[in-house]
């Protein structure tokens, strides 16, 4: 299967760390393609590439059903395949506004903890809860940084 994935430029890269650290990559060892280090960059040293990777599937429960997805894939990807619908934002409802992981609106209940749709890979075992209504809303704001994983325009 063709999966867009991103590879770093060692030329560009300052090792910064903002990849990791501010934007949170959470699959740094095997990218599944969510493209927030590539548009979250300060040095622009992510490029995007088609890539064949092998297809796998892995078992989930939403909401304490069974489902079988392909892996590697985001969260996101995965609930999109088994018919989650995304809302226009709004309170109590998952809604993917950024598709970055910078504002949590997509986020869910993984293994009891809340987590963002957008940037985090499916793992085997996963257990996923799609209500959220009574959790307080995250939003990561950081840095001066023209991006927008941040929130910031360029002007």
């Amino acid at each position: 299967m063709d999966r867009l994935i991103v590879e770093v430029d060692e030329n560009k890269c300052r090792d910064c760390g903002f990849c990791i650290q501010v934007s949170i990559c959470r699959s740094p060892a095997q990218c599944i393609g969510c493209l927030s280090c590539y548009y979250a960059c300060p040095y622009e040293a992510r490029n995007k590439k088609i890539k064949e990777v092998k297809e796998e599937f892995a078992e989930i429960r939403v909401d304490g059903i069974r489902y079988s997805v392909p892996y590697p894939s985001t969260i996101k990807e995965a609930l999109m395949n088994i018919g989650v619908v995304f809302h226009y934002p709004s309170t109590g409802k998952i809604s993917l506004p950024c598709n970055l992981g910078g504002c949590w609106a997509c986020s869910v209940l993984v293994n009891g903890e809340l987590e963002r749709t957008c940037i985090t890979p499916v793992e085997d075992g996963m257990k996923i809860g799609l209500n959220i209504e009574d959790r307080e809303p995250v939003r990561i704001i950081h840095g001066p940084e023209h991006h927008r994983v941040g929130g910031k325009e360029d002007t």
